[in-house]
């Protein structure tokens, strides 16, 4: 992989002598530029470019280059490919489109071609469809659009599907004090795609951050194990968030779990700063040049009254703690300052201050304070009178981060002309608003990593099921899924506990059975997906009479209005004591595996989406965060004067679900909903299951 960034010599496939065509402006932009590679061409006639000599064939090349770079019609790639291979070439990047992006019936046979003569020649290649790749270490810019002059030494690496996107960056850091160091664009990734180059920027001693930009992942559950190790902040500025599914969800599991939801949760486990945009992904790369926000504890210093008030409204917003000053604080303040015009309060007004020599001390004295994780500072000042002088304050601010280890976020408040020459410099931010939502990237990333890296010592669970795979096998060969009585054997062998269950074809059947009342009875059918939906669940019967009674008006029911609808039988259930209806679930997703779902169940489970998704297998503490992703959390805490539920039996659920997943891939879904949750050491309580089968040939 180091090849794509640091070879020695590359050739451009497609250059003209004669013509400006993209090929001659790459050429152009790397002489411009100083790049220290040497430079070959290759084109249908012979010349120089800017001093680069231009050849009609690759094999005339005076030395096998360490890549080739091809910008020519996607058709004659195969044999220019192939050309490359016999030479010795064994890195290629193709620029070229006109393959699956344009047109995937036809340009599937090119593309398997291309793999074929890779494979042969053991060649690996980037793209099609991309701009390549770049190094400023090197001033190697294999894209064809021209770049502004850009510093070496730049530590931030980009990897982007898309080639305007990883340019907007490439443009863009260095205008908000960043210094990109290498950036690739992947393009359609037919070999080589993010998980590779993940890797590559995670061992890389020049890279410190990683952005990358994709509208899909390819090798999903690859890029979520490598993130898993990453010691370096990763963004994510995922797109395509929402695209519309071919398929009518056929479980809670599936509704509740698309795949931005997996994103979701991949990112949290992962400790990925998932980003909205490239704004956002900007403001984390500077925040995250700091030391880590290691807490929520927030000072707010101003020298506006109003913007203080501003940012308290921020820190509310995003769950920072504005922590009250000690008393010692002021103290060394009024050493600092002798008239004692400020306010003892957090926020800090420093209105009344005009010497940026105080500043700076009383910044240092806020970042000495053990109950202080980060500062904003709010400098508002006018720049045909302060320019200098602020410059000199934000100059020296880099000291006194590293020297106690906090991060400091200011938001500079001036007017535009200056604010956009102030953040070419300094990374300032242009808001109170902006500051305290880079502050949370910060402390929000410090914490999910936290709890990431302890996830190898967490307890796991591992499932040995025979009897389960023995289950699952007969249905397969049946090709049906599983009613829910037998849903509930299947997770009875796998470990999983029900309330009391019968199940009967007929009233007679309820003769000799010793049934505790009041029950539950529900419609057995393989028609209906969600039994309620077809009124096939009658709850609270409290003797054999209205038992015999419900079952006769649910057949009488379906027969009138679900005539599609057969009845294979009921299940009668004992009723379970009072508890919040809780849902857990889980599906095997096409990119990332098998993942697991939890949040409020009942019938409302898919109106209110009150749910959070984790990749499977997950550890306590990852069950734990999901329940306190969700907007219902305080319930689950006892809010109102409720009681507290069994949180702990709860996300030891979720874990057992999520290990099933793993462990039992012919699984395609699972559903339990609802699941009964008691007050605290109480425990839970499994009342209904739906399966569904991953077999092609079981009907959905």
């Amino acid at each position: 992989m180091k090849t794509f960034f640091y070879p020695r010599s590359m050739v451009v496939v497609g250059a003209s002598p004669t013509k400006q065509n993209l090929g001659h402006l790459i050429l152009i932009n790397n002489v411009q530029r100083g790049c220290t590679v040497r430079l070959y061409g290759v084109g249908s006639e012979e010349g120089e470019i800017a001093g680069v000599h231009v050849y009609r064939n690759v094999a005339d090349l005076p030395e096998v280059p360490d890549l080739a770079l091809f910008i020519i019609p996607a058709a004659a790639i195969p044999d220019q490919l192939e050309e490359c291979g016999k030479l010795g070439i064994r890195r290629v990047v193709i620029e070229s489109g006109g393959f699956s992006e344009f047109s995937r019936e036809k340009s599937n046979a090119l593309e398997e071609k291309l793999l074929d003569i890779a494979a042969c020649h053991d060649i690996r290649f980037i793209g099609p469809n991309c701009i390549g790749a770049v190094n400023y270490d090197l001033n190697l810019l294999m894209p064809f659009l021209l770049y502004k002059n850009t510093l070496p030494g730049g530590r931030v690496g980009i990897i982007s599907q898309s080639g305007g996107i990883g340019h907007y960056y490439l443009e863009h850091l260095p205008e908000n004090s960043v210094r990109p160091g290498k950036m690739v664009s992947i393009g359609n990734k037919l070999q080589i795609d993010e998980t590779d180059f993940l890797e590559y920027f995670l061992e890389d001693e020049h890279t410190d951050q990683v952005i990358i930009y994709l509208e899909g992942f390819k090798r999903g559950r690859d890029f979520f194990h490598t993130a898993l190790s990453a010691s370096k902040p990763v963004i994510l500025h995922k797109a395509n968030r929402n695209p519309q599914s071919a398929l009518i969800a056929r479980s809670h599991s599936a509704a509740l779990s698309a795949s931005d939801d997996v994103v979701d949760g991949l990112c949290r486990q992962a400790a990925i700063i998932r980003v909205e945009d490239d704004e956002e992904a900007i403001r984390s790369v500077k925040i995250l040049q700091q030391p880590l926000m290691r807490g929520r504890r927030i000072a707010v210093l101003s020298r506006s009254g109003g913007h203080a008030v501003i940012s308290a409204d921020a820190c509310s917003q995003y769950g920072f703690e504005l922590v009250p000053f000690p008393d010692s604080f002021f103290d060394k303040l009024d050493t600092l300052y002798r008239q004692r015009v400020i306010a003892r309060q957090n926020p800090l007004d420093l209105g009344e201050i005009f010497d940026y020599r105080i500043y700076g001390r009383i910044l240092e004295e806020t970042l000495k304070l053990d109950c202080v994780d980060g500062v904003l500072f709010n400098h508002i000042y006018q720049s045909h009178y302060e320019a200098e002088m602020s410059r000199t304050f934000l100059g020296e601010l880099d000291g006194l981060i590293r020297k106690y280890n906090k991060p400091v976020a200011v938001a500079a408040i001036t007017d535009v002309a200056e604010t956009t020459e102030l953040v070419k410099n300094y990374p300032v931010y242009a808001s109170p608003l902006a500051a305290i939502k880079a502050l949370n990237a910060s402390a929000a990333y410090a914490r999910q990593r936290e709890r990431r890296d302890t996830r190898g010592r967490s307890r796991t669970f591992s499932f040995v099921l025979p009897e389960a795979h023995a289950r699952l096998d007969r249905l397969i060969r049946e090709k049906r899924h599983p009613l829910a009585d037998e849903c509930i054997d299947l997770l009875t062998a796998a470990g999983l506990s029900f309330v009391r269950s019968w199940k009967i074809s007929e009233a007679d059947d309820l003769d000799g059975l010793n049934i505790t009342f009041p029950v539950a009875v529900k419609l057995l059918s393989s028609e209906a997906s969600h039994k309620s939906d077809v009124g096939g669940v009658r709850l609270n019967l409290t003797d054999r009479i209205s038992l015999m009674r419900a079952l006769a008006e649910i057949r009488i029911s379906v027969k009138e209005k679900f005539p599609n609808v057969s009845v294979e039988g009921f299940l009668v259930q004992e009723m379970v004591s009072e508890g919040l209806e809780c849902f857990v679930g889980g599906r095997q997703d096409p990119v990332f595996g098998p993942v697991v779902v939890a949040g409020v169940g009942g019938i409302f489970l898919e109106i209110f989406r009150n749910s959070a998704v984790r990749i499977a297998p997950v550890t306590p503490s990852e069950a734990l965060d999901m329940l306190q992703e969700l907007r219902s959390w305080p319930i689950l805490q006892g809010s109102r004067g409720q009681a507290p539920r069994d949180v702990e039996a709860l996300s030891d659920l979720i874990c057992r679900v999520a290990a099933l997943l793993n462990a039992v891939p012919q699984i395609a879904e699972i559903d339990l909903n609802p699941v009964f949750v008691h007050a605290a050491g109480q425990g839970i309580s499994l009342a209904d299951a739906r399966i569904l089968i991953k077999d092609d040939n079981v009907p959905g």
